[in-house]
This record gives structure tokens, C-alpha cells and sequence, in this order.
């Protein structure tokens, strides 16, 4: 994707409020004529990240907001007023509610724990029953999204005899120091070049996202294991660079 097509996505995708991560991408991504999926994965992680460059000026305001909320507003339209997942910003009120960190994190795991404020427990279920990114029900969906994505890939491997380490070989210290999904017995070919390894990721490929998997993982792997592949599920930045492997998406590999 170039750059000027995702801009114009987040643009249109700015237009539509609030934290679902579905919210306007079926009318966005027909509007820019993107793949759904991609347009879904490049909204959530741009919300993420707005949540980030957010927290500290909500966290600033939960003493304000706690009494609002107290006043009758409801913890989905405070999250509406000041742009922020209704989950996190349910745990900074919380907090003022003098429940412990500790606690916080019990109740969003089950809020049959709140005995006695059943409005609240009330918001709590109806925000937590739409989250899409923060509570741990959302992270064990992502989790099993990204394992999902891995077993294709080793389908993948297996349907073309292509041999490759698996996770018991890591446990039991065959291979050591860092390594990424699919380290191969041996190189393959690939468009001309040969690949020692494979590391996939349930994401779009932008900047910001390239950037981390690079420093943190990438570059280490080619370091240790030599030229690999690279692979963002949900398409990528044609802008992106690469030093030492090659990146490409699901479908260059003929998966869907």
C-alpha cells in the first residue's frame, strides 16, 4: 500500500468516534477500495496508539471525570467526551473509587466482584462486552488470531516438505538464543534468493509497527540466522525498509 493511500485511510477513519475496532471500516475500506482486513488492522492499531498518546492527559483528568461520573454520565459517554477506550479510562475511576490495582484487574475479569454499586458493574459489563482490544478476553482472541496465522504458515511449510524447528525443539534447547516462528532446517528458495527463517505477524505493516519489529526482533534474527521472510498478514507500506530480508503479506504466499 503507498503512502498516500494510507493516509487517506486514517483520514476517513478519524471520521468515525469511538474505540470499536470494526467501527466504519465496511464503509471506509470501499470507500479507498482496501481489503476489509487490511483496513481493519491499520484502524486498530491506529487506536491503540491514540490510547497511547492519550493516557497521561485522561489519567490527569480521572479525578474531574470520576465526579461527572458520579453525576449521572455514563462511563461510554465520558470515554466519547475525552477520546478513550471506555476500558482504560473504567480503571482510572475505579482507582478514585478506592478500588486497589489489584482488584481493578479482578473485576474486569469478572465484575460479579463489584457487590454492591450495580450501576456500575452495570457499565462495566455492557464496556467490557464490546471491547475489542484491552480486557483479557480481547487479548486471548488476539493471541489466538496470531496463532492461527502461524499455523497456516506451518501448514504451508509442511505441504511443500519444507522442515523447520518446532516449539518442542525449542523447549528442549535445541535451538538457542533468540528465534522467530519458523527457523528452517534448510534455506529455501524464494523468487531467486534463499531464506533461513520465517517470522509472521497478525498485522498491517506500517511505520511505526515496522519499526519495533525491526529493532526488537528482526534484525537480531538475521544477525544469528542470516536472510528470512518477513510476513504482515494484513499487507504492508510499500515504503518499508529492509536490510537482510525480504517482506511480504499472506497472499504473496498464496494464503487466505
Amino acid at each position: 500500500m503507498d503512502l498516500d493511500t494510507y493516509y487517506k485511510l486514517i483520514e476517513e477513519l478519524e471520521k468515525h468516534r469511538g474505540y470499536g475496532v470494526h467501527t466504519g471500516v465496511e464503509e471506509v475500506s470501499k470507500k479507498i477500495g482496501q481489503p476489509y482486513d487490511a483496513t481493519r488492522a491499520i484502524r486498530s492499531q491506529y487506536l491503540q496508539r491514540k490510547s497511547i498518546k492519550n493516557h497521561y492527559k485522561v489519567k490527569d483528568k480521572a479525578g474531574i471525570l470520576y465526579k461527572e461520573w458520579k453525576e449521572g454520565k455514563t462511563l461510554s459517554e465520558l470515554a466519547l467526551q475525552v477520546d478513550f477506550p471506555p476500558v482504560l479510562l473504567a480503571n482510572f475511576l475505579m482507582l478514585k473509587m478506592r478500588f486497589s490495582k489489584k482488584k481493578t484487574k479482578e473485576i474486569m475479569k469478572n465484575t460479579n466482584l463489584v457487590k454492591k454499586n450495580l450501576r456500575l458493574k452495570k457499565e462495566l459489563d455492557e464496556i467490557i462486552g464490546r471491547d475489542e482490544l484491552y480486557t483479557p478476553r480481547s487479548h486471548d482472541k488476539q493471541s489466538a488470531e496470531g496463532n492461527r496465522r502461524e499455523d497456516l504458515i506451518g501448514e504451508w511449510l509442511d505441504e511443500k516438505e519444507i522442515a523447520y524447528f518446532t516449539e518442542e525443539d525449542l523447549r528442549a534447547g535445541t535451538v538457542e538464543g533468540k528465534t522467530p516462528d519458523f527457523l528452517l532446517k534448510k534455506p529455501i528458495n524464494w523468487h531467486g534468493d534463499e531464506y533461513n527463517w520465517i517470522e509472521s505477524k497478525a498485522s498491517f505493516g506500517d511505520e511505526y509497527i515496522h519499526r519495533k519489529n525491526h529493532g526488537g526482533q528482526v534484525s537480531k534474527y538475521v544477525e544469528l540466522y542470516g536472510q528470512g521472510i518477513l510476513v504482515y498478514w494484513y499487507g504492508y507500506l510499500d515504503s518499508l525498509k529492509s536490510r537482510g530480508y525480504t517482506i511480504i503479506d499472506r497472499k504473496e504466499m498464496g494464503l487466505k
